[in-house]
């Protein structure tokens, strides 16, 4: 592995509170001036857009807004050959002492909001609940503000914001800068230094304390590992545990990790509790006409501890994770691959009877949060972010990997099989699911020589389609393949190493996996038997002795990888119907 270049494509965001207590009244009044124009011109500009929605919208997709087309809307222009002297909506008549950069950066701000409104879709921004009455944070380039650093002041950090409320014309409009005292730690000069600042945003949160948000493009060193051993990492996340990761390998599966996180689900349980002890009591007061401020305050409040608990525990998971796939990205070209869970939230409303406890248990779940970080961290350390994906999780949980086939879980840890006979645990089988479908959707992957396609089953294995050429005078591309010859096992088409490796780890349902019972004595009541060895007869009469792919012995603990049963009853039916020519 060796370094190959530098990306300067990674953006972090740098969160600083403002020292508000010791900015004088005017400062405040010139901020609170500021924000609140800008959202003025940024709702503007969100008007002309869905008011003109057909004629600024360019590309294939009609989802990216033509800037130029948007000023030729709403901004006169005396120069050059793009002069205009009336435009429909004349915004520096509208909104006086406001420079034209300034206007571009609520056009822009303007114009992320509603392409984030298409590829998200729901309510356009003016009609979305929420954006008619909290100001809308405009971002400010580099030209508008400069940080300042003077150590022999009292307040060391300052954010010098140009804005044009008090603006003086001479000769040209001169536009004053105000200082805002910053409240830095060293975490926050870290960051400032990693890499070059580009924008600044202001805003107030809803406890009405107000902050400044840097954006910083880090310069990150990027490695080329494609001469190391292919290797997939499988990303299950759960509830009970955090997360569980596997490596699948040309030799099996291994660095089995179970991520539990105790505390946070005690802590998070302990925090309900409290917050529906609140709401029944705030409901009770508003029943009898009470009071209910001091009560909505201390709801409010420990629902910030509970959202800071849980954003911490959520940290710490991604930081461990991304350590260990680190030091796997020294021995293996690794491609990251996590479950992304969708639908979940609607199954857990109240009306759907999964009952409380469900609803709780789901709804402390911060999955969507965990895959974004461990996708931003792993960017901003140098792993390649072509090589992470996010994949349904649909039936990965309850779908053996080794079959296909759909098994059951006696209890939440545990998965079995019924058809093949393997058991494993249940976040164990889910990774190593989500991990086979990249194997299946990437080509250099699914290659069996150089890839990890012993992975795939003989189904999941499909002949790559080649280019037509000119003279193939309408002729098929496949490759012709024979018919399969008298007597010949359906099992020699496609031959399957095995993939078991013992695994070290301490989950009583890995360890139950070693002695494991026959299919017959497992199954109980699914009406499932495992033959060790058929005979059939054909036309003349002729005994034929199924080979060793369809023979299971008693003391295996898996079926083989070749066995008939990992099919999809294919198998059996056709050696049912075999005839001898």
């Amino acid at each position: 592995m060796k370094i190959v270049g530098r990306s300067k494509g990674i953006i972090v965001s740098v969160k600083i509170p403002i020292r508000w207590d010791i900015m004088t009244n005017k400062q405040k009044t010139r901020l609170s001036q500021i924000t609140g124009r800008d959202t003025r011109v940024i709702k503007a500009y969100l008007g002309v857009i869905e008011l003109h929605e057909k004629d600024l919208f360019v590309g294939i997709r009609k989802k990216r807004i033509n800037a130029s087309e948007l000023d030729k809307l709403t901004l006169t222009a005396t120069r050059g050959k793009s002069s205009r002297t009336s435009v429909p909506h004349d915004f520096k008549r509208r909104f006086q002492n406001i420079s034209v950069n300034e206007f571009q950066e609520c056009r822009d701000t303007a114009i992320a909001m509603w392409q984030s409104h298409l590829e998200c879709g729901g309510a356009k921004p003016l009609g979305a609940r929420g954006y008619s009455s909290r100001k809308i944070p405009r971002f400010a380039f580099g030209k508008c503000f400069d940080f300042l650093y003077t150590p022999d002041k009292e307040i060391k950090h300052w954010l010098s914001l140009r804005y044009s409320v008090d603006s003086v014309k001479r000769n040209r409009r001169i536009h004053e800068r105000m200082l805002i005292p910053l409240s830095l730690s060293s975490y926050h000069l870290k960051r400032l230094k990693d890499g070059d600042l580009k924008t600044v945003r202001l805003f107030k949160d809803r406890q009405r304390k107000w902050w400044t948000v840097f954006t910083v493009t880090l310069d990150v060193d990027t490695t080329d590992s494609s001469s190391l051993q292919p290797a997939v990492m499988g990303i299950d996340l759960g509830i009970e545990k955090a997360a569980c990761t596997v490596l699948l390998t040309k030799q099996g599966y291994k660095h089995v990790k179970y991520w539990k996180q105790r505390d946070k689900l005690r802590q998070m349980k302990h925090y309900d509790d409290v917050v529906a002890s609140l709401q029944r009591k705030k409901e009770y007061h508003l029943f009898q006409n009470l009071d209910s401020t001091q009560v909505t305050r201390q709801l409010r409040e420990i629902s910030e501890k509970r959202a800071r608990l849980s954003r911490e525990y959520d940290n710490k998971l991604v930081k461990d994770i991304v350590e260990h796939i680190l030091e796997l990205t020294e021995k293996y070209n690794l491609h990251v691959v996590i479950g992304q869970v969708k639908g979940i939230r609607s199954t857990a409303r109240k009306g759907n009877y999964r009952g409380r406890k469900f609803r709780g248990m789901v709804h402390r779940w911060s999955f969507a949060r965990i895959r974004d970080n461990l996708q931003h961290k792993l960017a901003t350390l140098g792993f390649d972010t072509k090589k992470f994906f996010a994949v349904s999780e649909v039936w990965t949980s309850i779908k053996c990997h080794k079959c296909e086939n759909k098994g059951y879980r006696p209890k939440q840890s545990l998965f079995v099989c019924g058809t093949c006979g393997f058991r494993a645990n249940a976040d164990l089988n889910g990774a190593i699911n989500i991990g086979r479908r990249v194997i299946k959707l990437i080509s250099s992957l699914s290659d069996e020589k150089t890839g990890l396609g012993v992975w795939l089953l003989p189904s999941e294995k499909t002949i790559p389609k080649t280019s037509r050429s000119k003279r193939s005078k309408r002729k098929s591309s496949l490759s012709q393949r024979k018919p399969a010859l008298v007597g010949e096992s359906v099992a020699e088409y496609c031959d399957q190493t095995s993939l078991e490796i013992p695994v070290s780890t301490k989950d009583p349902a890995v360890v139950s996996t070693v002695e494991e019972p026959s299919v017959s004595k497992m199954t109980g009541g699914l009406g499932v038997s495992q033959r060790t060895e058929t005979r059939y007869r054909g036309r003349n009469d002729v005994p034929v002795n199924l080979d060793k792919a369809h023979v299971t012995s008693n003391d295996s603990p898996h079926l083989r990888s070749g066995d008939s049963c990992c099919g999809k009853g294919g198998t059996q039916k056709f050696l049912s119907e075999f005839t001898y020519s």
